[in-house]
């Protein structure tokens, strides 16, 4: 009978683990540009945009992280600097706007109108963080 109960058990699990495994071909993926069906020339572009821009990322992440140390000495100064809080929150969000406004444009200008209707689907998930 415990063998039964284990089987059951480990039949369950494995069916619960692999659900969703046919949907998986389907479902958008993070960055996949393949719902796009890019042609080759565009999929090279699109790449090169994405590597030029990761330095340009990996600057922005850095200069995020020290003003967010500021903000940290902010909050834990004796008294609360709220305008200085809110141009360090600004200038943030600032930088990150404008280099995702960067990349959509240079993105923008590679796609076709109905790979930019697709695209537009999706477009919260490239929002610079």
């Amino acid at each position: 009978m415990k063998i039964l109960k284990i089987f059951l058990i480990l039949s369950s699990l494995y069916l619960f683990l692999n659900a969703d495994d046919d949907h998986k071909k389907y479902k958008h993926s993070y960055k996949n540009l393949d719902f796009l069906h890019l042609n080759p020339t565009q999929m090279e572009k699109i790449k090169t945009i994405l590597i030029d821009f990761k330095k340009e990322y990996k600057t922005f992440y850095e200069y995020k992280e020290n003003q967010e140390d500021l903000l940290e000495d902010l909050m834990e100064d004796k008294n609360f600097d709220e305008k200085q809080y809110l141009k360090i929150i600004s200038d943030i969000k600032i930088k990150a706007a404008i280099l995702e406004v960067e990349r959509l444009k240079k993105i923008h200008a590679i796609l076709d109108e109905k790979q930019r209707k697709e695209f537009a689907d999706y477009l919260e998930e490239w929002e610079i963080e």
